[in-house]
């Protein structure tokens, strides 16, 4: 036990409780919650006693128990200097630093106590680590980032295009130094995402390769976001990808918040600052370009989309392979009609973001008229048949019911056929993850999903839904209920929406108790 070790701690200090850093995350967040008081004393601590090494899933990354922990205590909202982790891990305090930094809102760090005793942490080595994109793609973010891909965690940039070339940055140490990792059969923790997926049997959007040399090839696919503009407010969005998120925070917070770990910064680029970062880029849509993937914010509303098209026109490049995903609320941004650029492009491919239906899909996706997108779905196959149409939809617990319902009309009617329909399963924000549901609404959503794949046969669909299902039930985040109910409150009260009237088979998770 651990008693023993509660003997190295200062003397000072008044223990409030003690926890036992390797439990469940749910039991942790229960006894933060009956030890948090509305006032600490200086002295006071809540102990966490570490007595095994914690994962470290990540070359650079920290201890995966330390960051969930940290989570928690935003969560439960104690201060961090009210928690002290008592441990054999000599590092702690850089550990600790680091997560504050990446996780936390809080100004002050946890407090820590080192027992003698043995602590090795070990990193896990794999077979295949490998992405082409980080040898031949370019990603920029909104924030003029560079990071390996769309999917990346944007707190680990590999460089930022306001203050270096873009060479210079996919040349960097920092890109060298990850390349080299995952020859070496590492994860580094920008490339999270893709690694989780991996773990749960979910398919990835890693492009396995086996590199020899940390030497980049040719850029021949491109990924830019310069901007955030997007005339919607998706529940599951952040004001990172969503200008309208920001302005909307704004407005509730002022434009000096601090939103989170996250820490997005609240600032709009002008229009002048995003036309010289364009002109970085315009160089790499060249003639030799063979992909160009154009998502945001919602990309058919935004300047640069238009001008990069115009560029690749100037070009010949007529048959580059251009992806889009867009939320396929507007065909058209002031002059530019876009079925006029689609129709000159023989290879277009269109991802519409849809996941629910009718008042459903207006709700979680606050911006959407649903006739809107249903007439604009009409317009694309009458004007420009040769675009691949496939409806690519995110499923979170909320909308997974009238997601199955909205797949099988369309189904049923020919709308679509199967391989136009795709699903991926959303993993972040957590508290809109399929796994964080109870265990009796789990039950209940997996025999409609194996009524689903019963209805689907053999296809690649049925198989998203079966990997889904896997999931959901065999990972549990419950706890994160309570940040789903503080945040659909606020976001409720604030838009005048209502989660119980559309959602009473839910409701219990807004309740007092909950």
């Amino acid at each position: 036990m651990f008693e023993d070790k509660l003997l190295f701690l200062p003397t000072d200090i008044s223990i409030v409780g003690v926890l036992q850093f390797d439990d469940t995350l749910s039991e942790l967040s229960r006894q933060l919650t009956l030890l948090r008081k509305e006032k600490f004393l200086p002295n006071d601590r809540i102990v966490i006693v570490q007595e095994h090494p914690d994962q470290y899933p990540y070359i650079d990354g920290d201890g995966k128990q330390l960051i969930e922990i940290q989570k928690l205590v935003n969560r439960v909202d104690i201060g961090n200097c009210f928690i002290l982790i008592l441990t054999a891990n000599t590092n702690i305090a850089n550990e600790i630093a680091s997560v504050q930094q990446d996780y936390s809102f809080d100004s002050t760090l946890f407090d820590w106590c080192v027992y003698p005793g043995e602590y090795e942490p070990v990193v896990p080595k794999y077979k295949n680590t490998a992405c082409t994109h980080l040898w031949n793609h370019l990603y920029i973010g909104t924030d003029r980032n560079v990071l390996p891909c769309c999917v990346a965690d944007h707190r680990y940039p590999i460089g930022n295009i306001d203050n270096q070339s873009v060479n210079d940055i996919l040349d960097s140490d920092n890109a060298q130094n990850i390349r080299q990792w995952m020859i070496d059969g590492y994860r580094p923790k920008a490339c999270s995402l893709c690694y989780k997926n991996e773990n749960n049997n979910i398919k990835s959007l890693r492009r396995a390769f086996w590199p020899k040399s940390t030497k980049r090839k040719k850029i021949t696919y491109l990924d830019i976001r310069l901007n955030n503009i997007c005339n919607f407010k998706c529940r599951m969005c952040s004001e990172y990808f969503s200008s309208s998120l920001q302005q909307e925070t704004i407005e509730m917070f002022g434009k000096d918040a601090i939103l989170g770990y996250e820490k997005i910064d609240l600032t709009s680029t002008n229009r002048k600052t995003r036309q010289s970062n364009l002109e970085k880029l315009l160089p790499y849509v060249s003639e030799d370009l063979e992909r160009i993937y154009f998502a945001g914010g919602e990309p058919l509303i935004t300047e640069e989309h238009y001008a990069i098209l115009d560029q690749l026109i100037a070009n010949n490049n007529f048959n580059i392979k251009m992806s889009y995903n867009t939320n396929l609320s507007k065909l058209s941004y002031k002059n530019h009609n876009i079925f006029d650029y689609w129709k000159q492009f023989s290879n277009v491919s269109v991802g519409a973001s849809i996941d629910g239906s009718g008042s459903i899909a207006e709700y979680m996706r606050h911006g959407t008229v649903w006739q809107d997108i249903l007439n604009n779905i009409a317009a694309i196959k009458t004007q420009t048949p040769h675009v691949k149409l496939t409806i690519t939809s995110t499923v979170s617990w909320p909308t997974l019911e009238n997601l199955i319902e909205l797949q099988t009309q369309w189904l049923d009617t020919n709308m679509f056929n199967h391989d136009q329909l795709l699903i991926s399963t959303l993993t972040e924000p957590s508290y809109f993850s399929v796994t964080t549901l109870p265990k009796r609404h789990k039950q209940s959503m997996t025999e409609k999903i194996n009524e689903h794949i019963k209805y689907l046969g053999q296809c690649q669909l049925s198989q998203q839904w079966a990997e889904l299902r896997d999931f959901m039930n065999n990972t549990h985040t419950e706890h994160e209920l309570v940040e789903f109910k503080k945040r659909t409150v606020m976001l409720d009260q604030h838009r005048n929406e209502s989660f119980n009237q559309l959602f009473p088979q839910f409701q219990e998770f807004l309740n007092e108790k909950q």
